[in-house]
């Protein structure tokens, strides 16, 4: 008897590299993220301090402190203002160093005239916001 059925030979080619040519490569990227100015600089601590009424011109108060987030200089960078503002009685009587935050009298204090000072202070970073509707100013 013979066989009439139809035989179906099938074989898989793989492309094979023999050594002469190379057919593929594969590479490590290393890729860097750049810090973007995203972080505002946060205070650490509310301050309430006192100062003698006499004490001359120039005399150390207090020191305030803020940390920015941001990862690198000078994102993270921060600097000290005192507000001007209406709002702020004590803006004409202390001033600040802008980078230490170090907050000294600018008059003698007389008690009896004034038995206390609201002053507002602001910290800022080093670089224009990466913040949306910022208008490239830094954060604050």
């Amino acid at each position: 008897m013979s066989d009439t059925g139809t035989h179906t030979n099938r074989k898989q080619h793989e492309p094979r590299n023999n050594g002469a040519q190379q057919l593929a490569s594969e590479a490590t990227v290393y890729i860097q993220l750049e810090d973007v100015n995203d972080e505002i600089p946060l205070f650490t601590e509310r301050e309430q301090e006192t100062v003698l009424e006499g004490e001359p011109i120039g005399t150390k108060v207090t020191q305030v402190n803020a940390i920015d987030k941001d990862g690198t200089f000078p994102n993270n960078q921060v600097y000290y203002y005192i507000v001007d503002s209406p709002r702020n009685e004590g803006k004409d009587f202390f001033e600040i160093n802008l980078q230490s935050g170090e907050i000294f009298t600018k008059v003698v204090f007389d008690r009896e005239k004034q038995g206390a000072y609201a002053l507002e202070v602001e910290a800022r970073d080093g670089a224009p916001s990466a913040r949306p509707n910022s208008n490239q100013q830094p954060n604050s």
